[in-house]
């Protein structure tokens, strides 16, 4: 079977920042050309390396890519360049907005002799930004992006996650946009530009942040009362287990997200207490309602203290293998933290035969699993200029010796001209474009959303606010606990008016339907039947028990594409672990390089990874509704948030397995850069990120501090640099010292807090956030998009919808109930 993308040329022209996206179109089946200057391209020297002195970020990023060598320095390189562009479909690009442009190869410039290019920028901040130009590292882009802030010890500085991995957000976000441009490429047969900001797409992990930033509110214990927080509690005087020791480890943990929360602290509660380790006063309490009797005052804050230290005790004398394999049987909200080590020993990823060796090496397997379209990885991460043949058969004459470079073939030997397949014909080609406007991207793209919370919701918004029908389905019986997040907006009913609700859901309608009642059968297989795209993130099986399992909805709508998200995917015998994000962040080996190596690790911010997955789904569907258009064939996508995840730390794993080096908390050390530091500032709680990558921007630093100019070595006297740094910032205004050392092109940024982004420059500059208008709550500001299309923008239309409140207009005129079918499923109880 051929990949999604079969027949797509992709040249991929980014910096590591953006090595993501090239990767994952390569993965989906396109032909990726990483076009590289004569020394090769930066990912190559960067770190984490082999024994033998390879780069694994190269060999990780780099999976299935083709090189040739380009000097588009030169005049004969650029015009390489354009030859190859005049065949491609997809251009990837990272440098500072304007470079290219300024060399001729802007977007303009190539669509003029392709008019067919899907042309896809990924920077810091976007173009027309007030640091468009400024070099940012994955350190400073989590401090711009608010991340940094919301994360670490609350009596030290933030740190970050354990591994440069910030910048792979807005890279993931550009590739799932460039998927789409091309579904909408189908229908019109034209390119345009795609110009996306890490900055935004670091925003829009934050989950229910951006909703106080909304309200012009810092988020409670990060904002000034940062330092007064010793440790989370659940009430005053019980604390809230995070992050736990075991008798090998340490394990995550959730005990206070409703009904989940509940059964998960009975079943631990039963296991403690089998094993007669809990207070014998406490035994017969209701461990089910505990949270309910803390609020009503029945149960005693000091003997819920009790039964949280025995839980802690206890769980400090079994081992992680023993915890997972309880927790999963007793559905407890609770996960190892992972190293890389236990990562290629997990049995779950080995029974779904995840690992998948290329050439000799084992790599992290498929982000999903597409039925009719999988992945798979055609060959290793390319020597330089290995594919020299491919520039050689499109130039007019071979240059001298391009036929014999590694790998390649006789210049003489000419691969097949490239052909766009679009439906729209010679409407592609130059001179052929169609004249008629161009409307939504996906206009006409019928949604069914069955999903809930954050993972799945996430991948619908996009969807939605790019001109898709969808249709949320929620019911009061069984309330999305999203909606019981704050900030809540003043209103008589909570449950109307929680803005990260409403804020991740932009633009859907709402249909009010219970899925447990015999009746709603005849309004779900209507759904499924309408829908092209069907998104569910249940536990596996739940999806089939209510009636909309992949086989039902395939045997009614064949052309149907549906993707199931959750944290395990849908087989394996973890299939059904019960969890959230905290513990996708601990099962993918995130927590435990994160945080201080003399503290037990921390969590990244939030769900960390129902923010990373939903990408790499919407890069999966992109790529299945463009194979549709081309065959009409639908397929299923099994998508393991906690595979997907893995990605982002894939040349870690690939060091474990070269060398047996396992990592563990980084704190803030730095492969890559020196000074690589978060320093205190004037104010309260505030703090500044500086990383310092190259020699050029070294000695700009030197000349704004002159004190580090006599240091012989910045990385053997990092330390001594840290002190300087921290007596320079201590004194000073963080955001005119950041703005100070950018100017003189320092990557530095404050750690911007929820309070801070609505007069963030660069974020205003983009015009990120906007309004929208909510039926209870009234107009209010919400996040804008990731990615700035040129041609078919997004277009959000209206906040989140309340549950049901489109039910009569979904009922009607999508799916052709009549006013009597309505009336009488109404008095069932399934529409609700």
């Amino acid at each position: 079977m051929s990949g999604a993308l079969d027949g797509i040329r992709v040249l991929d022209l980014s910096t590591r920042m953006a090595e993501a996206t090239g990767k994952t179109l390569a993965d989906l089946g396109a032909e990726v050309i990483k076009v590289e200057p004569p020394g090769g391209c930066d990912a190559r020297t960067t770190p984490p390396f082999a024994t033998d002195g390879r780069s694994l970020f190269w060999e990780a990023w780099g999976l299935g890519k083709h090189s040739v060598v380009c000097d588009i320095g030169t005049p004969q390189g650029r015009a390489e360049l354009l030859t190859l562009a005049a065949g491609a479909d997809v251009l990837v690009e990272s440098f500072a907005p304007g470079h290219l442009g300024g060399l001729g190869l802007g977007p303009d410039d190539l669509a003029a002799i392709n008019p067919a290019l899907v042309y896809v920028s990924v920077s810091p901040f976007g173009a027309g930004t007030p640091d468009a130009a400024v070099p940012m590292t994955d350190l400073t882009l989590s401090a711009a992006g608010g991340l940094l802030a919301m994360q670490g010890d609350h009596d030290r500085v933030p740190t970050p996650v354990g591994y440069p991995e910030t910048s792979f957000l807005g890279a993931m976000q550009a590739a799932a946009d460039a998927t789409m441009a091309l579904c909408e490429r189908d229908r019109s047969g034209r390119g345009q530009h795609l110009d996306s900001s890490i900055q935004a797409a670091v925003l829009w992990s934050l989950m229910s942040v951006t909703s106080y930033a909304a309200l012009g509110q810092d988020f409670p214990n990060r904002g000034d009362d940062r330092a007064g927080v010793t440790r989370p509690e659940v009430v005053p005087g019980v604390p809230m287990p995070v992050i736990e020791p075991c008798a090998d480890g340490y394990v995550g943990m959730t005990l206070v997200v409703g009904e989940q929360g509940n059964r998960g602290m009975k079943s631990l509660m039963d296991w403690v207490i089998e094993q007669g380790a809990l207070d014998d006063d406490l035994t017969d309490v209701a461990w089910d309602g505990w949270l309910e009797m803390l609020a009503n005052k029945t149960m005693h804050p000091a003997d819920a203290a009790i039964a949280v230290r025995d839980l802690l005790a206890f769980l400090k004398t079994r081992t992680q293998a023993e915890i997972q394999t309880r927790a999963v049987a007793g559905k407890m909200l609770v996960a190892p933290c992972y190293t890389t080590a236990h990562l290629a020993g997990d049995p779950q990823l080995a029974d779904r035969d995840y690992w998948v060796e290329v050439e000799g090496t084992i790599h992290a397997g498929p982000f999903a699993r597409l039925s009719a379209t999988p992945i798979t990885y055609r060959h290793r991460a390319p020597t330089l200029g290995q594919h020299q043949n491919l520039l050689a058969a499109v130039l007019p004459e071979a240059p001298s010796g391009a036929g014999n470079q590694p790998g390649g073939v006789p210049a003489t030997r000419r691969l097949r001209q490239h052909h766009h397949k679009i439906s729209t014909g010679a409407g592609n080609q130059p001179g052929g474009v169609p004249a008629t406007p161009r409307g939504d991207l996906f206009e006409g793209l019928k949604v069914a959303d069955l999903s809930w919370i954050a993972a799945g919701p996430l991948i619908s918004k996009d969807l939605a606010n790019l001109g898709a029908t969808v249709v949320r389905v929620e019911t009061e019986a069984r309330l999305d606990t999203l909606r019981w997040i704050p900030p809540h907006l003043p209103h008589t009913s909570p449950m109307s008016a929680g803005h990260p609700m409403a804020n991740m859901n932009q633009s859907k309608l709402g249909l009010g339907l219970n899925f447990t009642v015999p009746e709603a059968k005849t309004v779900i297989d209507r759904l499924v039947s309408w829908a092209d795209v069907v998104v569910e993130n249940y536990t596996p099986g739940t999806a089939a028990r209510l009636g909309f399992g992949y086989e039902h909805v395939h045997a009614l709508n064949p052309r149907a594409v549906m993707l199931s998200s959750c944290m395990r995917g849908q087989t394996g015998p973890e299939a059904r672990h019960t969890g959230f994000g905290l513990h996708g962040a601990c099962l993918a080996g995130f927590v435990a390089i994160t945080g201080w190596p003399d503290r037990n690790p921390h969590t990244p911010w939030g769900a960390y990874t129902d923010f990373i997955s939903p990408r790499y789904a919407l890069a999966a569907l992109g790529a299945a509704l463009h194979h549709r258009h081309r065959t009409g064939e639908g397929q299923y996508i099994d998508m393991s948030q906690i595979e997907a995840s893995i990605h982002f730390l894939a040349p870690l794993v690939l060091e474990y397995r070269d060398s047996g080096r396992v990592r563990t908390q980084a704190g803030l050390s730095s492969e890559r850069a020196a000074p690589h530091g978060v320093y205190r500032t004037a104010g309260v709680e505030r703090f500044c990120a500086v990383a310092v990558e190259t020699g050029e921007q070294w000695e700009a630093m030197c000349s704004v501090i002159p004190e580090l100019g006599r240091l012989d070595d910045r990385w053997a006297q990092s330390a001594t640099a840290d002190e300087v740094l921290a007596a320079w910032f201590a004194p000073r205004d963080g955001f005119e010292a950041a703005r100070q050392l950018r100017e003189a092109g320092i990557p530095a940024y404050m750690a911007l807090r929820a309070g801070d982004f609505c007069s963030d420059p660069n974020l205003v500059a983009r015009g990120f956030f906007i309004e929208l208008d909510h039926t209870a709550i009234g107009p209010m500001k919400f996040d804008g998009p990731v990615t700035l299309f040129s041609a078919t923008p997004a277009r959000p239309r209206r906040a989140g919808p309340l549950v049901g409140e489109h039910t009569q207009q979904v009922m009607s005129d999508l799916l052709g109930f009549s006013d009597r079918e309505i009336t009488a499923l109404a008095a069932t109880g399934a529409l609700t």
